[in-house]
């Protein structure tokens, strides 16, 4: 007699970035552990995870004939997740619904209970981690006692909310094998030959910190475990093997350990020998920042790395404590900053907008400290979102801050509409747009004040004269910007771009996306720094905002720094930009050696002002497009990261004049 299978579908739906999707790593450690350890394995038959966003009725047909289905859940999956689940509820009510991963709220305020009440279809939801319990929830099927499974949150027959103690957390995972090196996966790459996967991966699992805005250290109790580094290093060969190209380590804290760097040392042995993985992206630690700094360098030597993130979030200390953040102080930063500066590698810098704590001068003077610091590549502003088990997310930490919310579609920067589909299942975030210490107009200020930074220096419009008035003159990066903020001249280019910047803050606190989709340029979401430049050039406006430009600057610094200068560097400005008309190298010549002057500051040296005759060859031909959509798509939006908004430039010639050097030269007027 054959006994029917018990039919386990399970999603894990991930977001797609440049066309390859994660492989579903979190089911994948759940089948993998209980194939490990389940007395009835041969019981059950495990069906291949919908790893990538489906249309509703596209998942349900996968999922329709299944005895249970696993759920793993995050923000950027929960409504379509609980949607195929609902559906396959009222299709057939003896499947079985599971639902856990980090949306799955904790008994917080209630809100365990309030989700399974608003959602019951749902049988049970898992709390923390999995394994453990999703092997006794298969194990017991079809004759389940709840009432005596760990992790887990349910209403029984009698309509009454139960919440069962968790487990302590893992600390040995010989019992938890790998799903890469158990063969969880194969079935999913034989049936999907043409997809490039990506791959996450953990070394450790826990992080000893408890920041009040992240469910990560909450959520493990602030202990790492780890897993063995054979284990570590068979992984890495099945990634390269298998092809992997990009591996995103979800350690919380990578470099902490000193086994790390020579995790990394095998990560860049494997890719001399195999051609893979092509990158491997790490969360640098926030302590031992030498073995920090060795690891990333360690990573870029050996082209593994896109850059390094420096996640300060904050550089105020009292908004640091607020939010339970350990954070390395503005002076290690400045450390840490000049050694890959003068690596000459990338780095970028992570600030959280809205956090409590801040406010408007808080956050512009962070974000100027920081640039001061040595970022010229890049600061991501990160708008602050709460997430269900978070300290922030409790009724009392809200309260306490008086935290004001906006239920926002979550859309990627560069994303599609595909992220708004047809089925009109869309996630959300709720976005923090106002708190006691950041009132909602002056979160718009910031918001603005976020936008109008990135657009001038980081996508690299003026960053050139910015910098050049703020090492003569020693203005702030606050001044500059707010120049433009808060300018009265009538210089209407200008002030329409800081009116954009304030109405699409504005269009935040109503709850539109987070980004701008332009369905002309490339059909994506747009950051707003990103979308004004492309509208210059769209609009034909470009040199009236660099003539405006120079007209404001002049008249608020020409006081302690010569006119000529200004307008050198605005004028250098704007014939380095790449734009769509301009694709042949070219000839420029100077009045001042600006250019070596702003190359040596970016790298983390001092070059003094010289006034001195100087050709430089503009060199435009190095990045190809032929047209404005190929212009859009590999200089603004590739731009961001590759640093291709400015033309490099070599110097021809040049005749110094018989003075003393400019510095010597400035005057108050």
């Amino acid at each position: 007699m054959v006994t029917k299978k018990i039919n386990i579908g399970s999603a894990q739906i991930n977001n797609g970035f440049s066309g390859q999707f994660y492989l579903p790593y979190s089911i994948g450690i759940l089948q993998a552990f209980v194939e490990h350890n389940s007395k009835r394995k041969e019981a059950y038959d495990f069906q291949s995870t919908i790893y990538k966003r489906l249309l509703l009725d596209d998942a349900f047909e996968k999922l329709k004939n299944c005895d249970i289905a696993l759920f793993s859940t995050y923000v950027w999956n929960s409504n379509i997740s609980l949607a195929i689940a609902k559906k396959l509820k009222k299709f057939n009510k003896k499947i079985f619904i599971v639902v856990g991963g980090p949306s799955v709220p904790d008994n917080i305020g209630g809100k365990s209970e309030k989700f399974l009440r608003d959602n019951n279809f749902i049988d049970v939801i898992i709390h923390q981690e999995g394994e453990r319990t999703t092997l006794q929830l298969l194990d017991e099927f079809p004759n389940n006692d709840l009432e005596n499974t760990p992790n887990v949150s349910f209403i029984n027959k009698k309509n009454l909310y139960i919440n069962n103690a968790n487990l302590p957390r893992m600390k040995d995972f010989t019992h938890a094998p790998s799903p890469y090196l158990t063969g969880v996966f194969d079935k999913i790459l034989e049936e999907n030959p043409n997809e490039r996967w990506l791959a996450s991966w953990e070394t450790n699992r826990g992080c000893p910190f408890s920041c009040a805005f992240c469910d990560w250290g909450s959520a493990t109790n602030s202990k790492v475990s780890r897993m063995d580094l054979g284990r570590v290093f068979a992984e890495m060969d099945w990634f390269s093997q298998n092809k992997i190209e990009f591996i995103f380590c979800c350690d919380a804290n990578f470099g902490m350990l000193p086994r790390d760097f020579e995790i990394a040392q095998k990560a860049a042995e494997n890719k001399k020998k195999y051609g893979y993985p092509h990158v491997l992206s790490v969360q640098n630690t926030k302590n031992s920042r030498e073995r920090a700094y060795k690891v990333q360098k360690l990573l870029a030597d050996e082209g593994l790395s896109k850059g390094v993130t420096l996640a300060m979030q904050s550089v105020d200390p009292h908004t640091l404590k607020t939010i339970k953040r350990d954070n390395i102080s503005i002076a290690d930063y400045s450390e840490l900053q000049r050694k890959f500066s003068k690596d000459k590698i990338p780095t970028y810098t992570e600030f959280i907008l809205g956090l409590p704590g801040d406010t408007y001068e808080v956050f512009a003077n962070g974000v100027s400290q920081v640039i001061a610091a040595g970022q010229h590549n890049r600061i991501q502003y990160n708008n602050l979102s709460i997430l269900p088990n978070a300290e922030m997310a409790s009724p009392s930490y809200m309260e306490e801050h008086a935290i004001i919310t906006s239920e926002n579609p979550i859309v990627n920067a560069h994303g599609t509409l595909d992220e708004m589909p047809e089925d009109g299942i869309y996630e959300v975030q709720n976005m923090v747009v106002g708190t006691k210490s950041l009132p909602q107009d002056k979160w718009i200020d910031t918001r603005a004040y976020a936008s109008m930074s990135e657009f001038l220096y980081f996508n690299k419009v003026l960053q050139i004269p910015l910098l050049i008035i703020h090492k003569l003159s020693g203005a702030s990066f606050r001044d500059l910007f707010e120049t433009f903020m808060k300018n009265d001249l009538n210089l209407k280019v200008i002030e329409g771009i800081k009116k954009n910047f304030i109405i699409h803050a504005q269009k935040i606190i109503d709850g539109r996306p987070e980004f701008v989709y332009h369905k002309g340029w490339l059909d994506i979401h747009w950051p707003p720094g990103e979308l004004e430049l492309i509208r210059l050039v769209e609009d034909n406006k470009i040199e009236e905002f660099y003539d405006e430009s120079l007209f404001l600057l002049n008249s608020k610094f020409s006081n302690s720094i010569n006119s000529e200068v200004i307008k050198e560097a605005v004028k250098l400005n704007f014939n380095l930009l790449r734009l769509p008309n301009k694709k042949t190298n070219s000839i420029y010549s100077t009045k001042y050696n600006i250019y070596e002057v702003y190359k040596d500051f970016i790298n983390n040296d001092s070059t003094n002002l010289r006034k001195e005759n100087e050709e430089l060859m503009i060199i435009r031909e190095d990045k190809k497009f032929d047209t404005f959509s190929e212009w859009l798509q590999k200089i603004i939006w590739y731009g961001h990261r590759s640093g291709a908004y400015l033309c490099n430039a070599e110097k021809v010639n040049s005749i110094e004049f018989k003075e003393k050097p400019f510095e010597d030269q400035i005057q108050a007027k």
